[in-house]
């Protein structure tokens, strides 16, 4: 097997799928990674140690993912996504605090 011949030259390749396949899994890590981490600083916030009210713990929670997004140089869909679940947060804060 080793000394036969092939037809394969190094670096001809087409990688273009392969590429493709690498960034979206590359975005894939850093968008959801960004949103475990905001979720879990929101939780620490929260209900762990700190014990923050939920309303400046989103704020804070907001605004660090605001800084990730620029730091990172995330596209607008970060900050489209940042404020949509921000708020989404503060309804569902806001109405489980009528009821608790």
């Amino acid at each position: 097997m080793a000394g036969t011949h092939s037809n394969y030259t190094k670096g001809e390749m087409e990688i273009a799928e392969q590429k493709e396949t690498f960034s979206g899994f590359m975005g894939m890590t850093i968008y959801g990674g960004g949103v475990i981490a905001l979720g879990l600083i929101f939780a620490i916030l929260t209900v762990g140690g700190v014990g923050l009210s939920w309303f400046p713990a989103l704020i804070i929670t907001v605004v660090l993912g605001i800084l990730m997004g620029i730091l990172l140089k995330l596209n607008a869909a970060w900050y489209a996504a940042i404020m949509l679940l921000g708020g989404v947060t503060a309804v569902i804060c806001f109405i489980a605090g009528l009821f608790f």
